[in-house]
């Protein structure tokens, strides 16, 4: 551990910096550095050891103190190096005080899990100890991977918990994302991240680690076959895991999937296996001959169209994220048990349900035209809607018994550095002989609230977060969540029913589009009609 020289100073020159030192077998010394002033050796009377103090920091440099950020905030970065090289140096003990309270204290040990556990907690447990495949212990090259990753049910919203050492060395961990994440494979949600402690051991001839000033960056000689080595380390140490769903717990966009994944699809949104090539064709060998069919008209019909109808669909059909979300969508939906939305009206008239057609889409009279709803894409719209503006449900609720957050250091400081503005959107958190209790949390949430702050407080660190990032994820959050509670296609809908949606299409923003962009209605208009049918020419 230790300074560049220059960057050591660096800081006394806009600080007030003290240096104490003393090596085994001699005296200490100290030296003090006021705004690049420097003093004279003195004796000191620390043990062995090196201590460095910088106060005052840009005390003389205005412009600079001006661009500091929150003490919160800084100190919840100076808490990220520290936990980033202790991490990397287990021999090494690490005590870091902030204001006078203790924020880390590991003592040093032999054993790289050990002080896994000092700095995560009981979150360590939940790791995975990395085994590489045995094909890889005898392959050319003698770099190795070594660390801990989280089975795929453990995610964060960030990559901030995804820690790479190479040689010791604490580096930034962007240039070994895309190997982690084909190593799961597609076992991780898009825009989730795992929770990672990835240690790289090879030749110091073959890693140039003078490529960045802060030395937060490598270049690797063979770079493709270390890559490699860690996608198939992490595939193959997943291989002996069973995936199980995300359910509130670390993924609040699928909360809920779990619990509705093991009831059975309606008959007919199950599609049957289809058969294999030479069985159709003895199928059609086998089968009778066809009775002769009679054309009674001789001449083709051209096919008309109602203006504006076509075979080209007028939206992108669902990815395949958003059809699974819809194939587990629905559930049980009482649409009288849904509080009204007390919007302003939009520019619809009254409109009168007529009936339902493949109970699927709403047939409805609408001043002087007929409108086909989509009822599932409109329930969608509403619910979003309803979701993402309603207060009430955002509210702050306290719980009658308050859940134990299991806080790392780093969370801590940010939970310190966001602990207003988290109240100011629902989220009561309280510091208890035991730990960092959850007092309050949005109605809304549940119990996924627990999951939902632990993103939130991954961009606590952020300016302005998490005000500007919680209006992002509660967003989402409403997108969601829509879909899961909806009325499914396929449904048989009451005449009151068919109504209060259409009560509700009256009072949103945007009646013509679900959330995902497709509509949610396709208009005729009484003249269309009269021309498709002649009565008007």
């Amino acid at each position: 551990m230790g300074f560049r020289g220059e960057a050591l100073a660096s800081i006394g020159v806009v600080s007030e910096l003290t240096l104490q030192s003393r090596q085994e077998g001699k005296e200490a010394a100290e030296i003090h550095m006021r705004h690049g002033l420097k003093g004279e050796v003195q004796p000191s009377g620390r043990g062995r050891g090196t201590t460095v103090s910088v106060a005052g920091l840009f005390g003389n440099v205005p412009a600079r103190l001006a661009f500091q950020r929150r003490p919160q905030t800084e100190h919840a970065r100076i808490v990220d190096v520290v936990v980033a090289h202790a991490l990397a140096h287990p021999e090494v003990g690490f005590r870091l005080e902030l204001d006078g309270r203790v924020a880390i204290d590991v003592p040093e040990t032999e054993d790289p899990e050990d002080r896994l556990h000092d700095i995560l907690g009981q979150k360590a447990g939940d790791l995975l100890p990395m085994r590489a495949p045995a094909e890889d212990e005898n392959a050319p090259g003698d770099e190795r991977w070594s660390g801990w990753i989280s089975a795929p049910d453990i995610t964060r919203g960030k990559a901030d918990d995804v820690h790479v050492l190479v040689n010791g060395r604490p580096i930034a961990s962007g240039p070994f994302q895309q190997a982690l994440r084909r190593g799961y494979r597609t076992r991780l949600m898009v825009g989730r991240h795992p929770v990672a402690v990835l240690r790289l051991t090879l030749p110091p001839e073959e890693v140039d680690v003078n490529v960045h000033p802060t030395k937060s960056e490598v270049r690797l000689k063979h770079a493709w076959r270390v890559l490699e080595r860690l996608e198939r380390a992490v595939a193959h140490t997943l291989s002996s895991v069973a995936t199980k769903p995300e359910g509130a717990g670390a993924i609040p966009e699928l909360a809920g999937l779990d619990r509705t994944a093991q009831q059975e699809l309606p008959v007919e949104e199950s599609v049957p296996p289809s058969a294999p090539a030479w069985a159709a064709a003895a199928g059609m060998a086998l089968a009778p001959e066809p009775e002769p069919v009679h054309t009674v008209v001789e001449e083709d019909l051209e096919q008309v169209t109602l203006p504006g109808l076509s075979a080209n669909p007028v939206a992108p059909a669902l990815s395949s994220a958003e059809r699974e979300l819809h194939r587990h969508a629905g559930g049980t939906c009482n649409l009288a048990n849904e509080p009204a939305l007390d919007g302003v009206l939009n520019d619809l008239p009254d409109m009168v349900p007529l009936g339902q057609f493949a109970g699927t889409y709403m047939l409805v009279e609408a001043g002087d035209e007929l409108l086909l709803v989509d009822q599932h894409a409109l329930h969608e719209r509403i619910r979003y809607e309803r979701l993402r503006h309603d207060e009430a449900l955002w509210e702050g609720q306290r719980r009658l018994v308050p859940i134990p957050l299991n806080l790392d250091a780093r969370t801590v400081e940010r939970v310190r550095a966001g602990r207003d503005r988290l109240a100011s959107v629902g989220f009561e958190l309280e510091e208890q002989e035991s730990g960092w209790h959850m007092v309050a949390a949005p109605r809304l949430l549940g119990d996924d609230a627990e999951a939902f702050l632990m993103d939130l407080l991954q961009d606590v660190d952020e300016d302005g977060a998490p005000l500007e990032t919680v209006e992002r994820r509660r967003d989402h959050l409403a997108f969601m969540t829509s879909c899961r509670g909806a009325v499914k296609a396929n449904h048989e809908l009451t005449k009151a029913e068919m109504r209060r949606l259409l009560e509700d299409m009256r009072r949103i923003p945007n009646p013509w589009a679900c959330v995902h962009g497709r509509p949610t209605a396709l208009r005729l208009d009484r003249r269309a009609l009269d021309l498709h049918f002649g009565r008007e020419g």
